[in-house]
């Protein structure tokens, strides 16, 4: 089961299509926010969640030193994510986390607004701890459902023009599809600590909350 308590989501092709048309481009600011804030520029990371792969494109166009891996349990992200240019330091693949995809280790992870769909959240963090190198981190960001407006619309572009959702609305998709402060310190930290990483350092940023995890040992 999931942190949200609540029942598998799935994206077909007509969600994942959407979801690529409307909400890739909304998310923009948001995108380019975290891309600047992931603190490596070359190595191995692994975008886990990736859906129709525009966050992982711009990591790997704004870092060609950085072999980028966007993967999805979703054939139908998948399908929209290969529609997007290709780059020679770009791959995705297909399937969740917990099964074997990959032969070398990571030296970073990050989960853009995808943690809260992890049906098997505790062996999901598990198995990204396995495929991180020494001194890897995994970065998690969920939407903040206490976010004030402020935060929301600059992380947010307008839909139409000048259309922009309410950041009230906003808040209340977070309540399902994000984590408030009582989530975090009752379930996902509890949940965190019971895993090989032991600790998670969380702050807010901008509209979502990031959450710092960390492989032990020296990085090699």
């Amino acid at each position: 089961m999931n942190v949200k308590g609540a029942e598998p989501e799935r994206f077909g092709a007509l969600a994942s299509f959407f979801y690529r048309r409307w909400a890739e481009p909304s998310l923009s600011p948001l995108y380019r926010r975290v891309g600047a804030e992931i603190p490596i520029e070359e190595g191995r990371l692994l975008d886990v969640g990736c859906g129709p792969g525009k966050f992982a494109r711009l990591l790997a166009a704004a870092n060609p030193g950085l072999h980028v891996i966007g993967l999805d349990s979703s054939a139908a992200m998948l399908k929209q994510a290969l529609r997007g240019p290709s780059l020679p330091n770009l791959e995705f693949r297909e399937g969740k986390v917990e099964e074997p995809h990959f032969d070398r280790r990571f030296d970073f992870a990050v989960s853009l607004l995808s943690f809260h769909h992890w049906e098997e959240p505790h062996m999901g963090l598990e198995a990204v701890y396995t495929l991180l190198s020494p001194g890897g981190r995994f970065w998690i960001y969920e939407p903040d459902a206490e976010a004030p407006d402020v935060e929301i619309h600059q992380d947010h572009a307008p839909l139409w023009g000048w259309l922009r959702v309410p950041g009230y609305f906003q808040r209340l998709m977070a309540r399902t599809h994000g984590l408030s402060e009582r989530e975090l310190e009752e379930k996902v930290r509890p949940l965190v600590e019971d895993t090989a990483f032991g600790s998670v350092h969380a702050t807010r940023r901008g509209s979502t909350w990031r959450l710092e995890l960390e492989k032990a040992g020296a990085p090699a």
